[in-house]
């Protein structure tokens, strides 16, 4: 999340909370892409339960701080020079369970409404 974007105080200012959903919609709709090695799936699994249980609330503080982690994620954040280790695991595309998730937020994050105004 950009700097600045999250501050403390209440979350009623309508064009910070839609910075912050954009900017986790973005990074998810970017993670459709990535390849990452099972166990970094699995993590990635983790921040979903907190990106969505922070949608459903309406929780901006929640839903920065995950989106946070989830940019820790991103396999462009880091190159490495060389050919992987002969023992790297195998980087793959997410599993469908996850390519699902991730469409779900998407969806939910995009289209404005916190889980408490469905």
């Amino acid at each position: 999340m950009p700097r600045g974007l999250w501050k403390r105080g209440k979350d009623d200012d309508p064009a910070r909370a839609s910075a912050v959903r954009e900017d986790a919609a973005e990074l998810l709709r970017r993670a459709r892409d990535w390849e990452l090695s099972p166990n970094r799936w699995s993590v990635l699994d983790d921040i979903l339960d907190s990106v969505s249980a922070a949608e459903r609330a309406g929780d901006l503080k929640q839903l920065a701080e995950a989106t946070g982690d989830l940019r820790l994620l991103d396999p462009l954040r880091l190159t490495p020079l060389g050919p992987p280790p002969p023992d790297a695991p195998v980087k793959t595309r997410a599993p469908e369970r996850t390519r699902e998730r991730l469409n779900v937020l998407v969806h939910r994050l995009s289209s404005g409404k916190t889980g408490g105004n469905r």
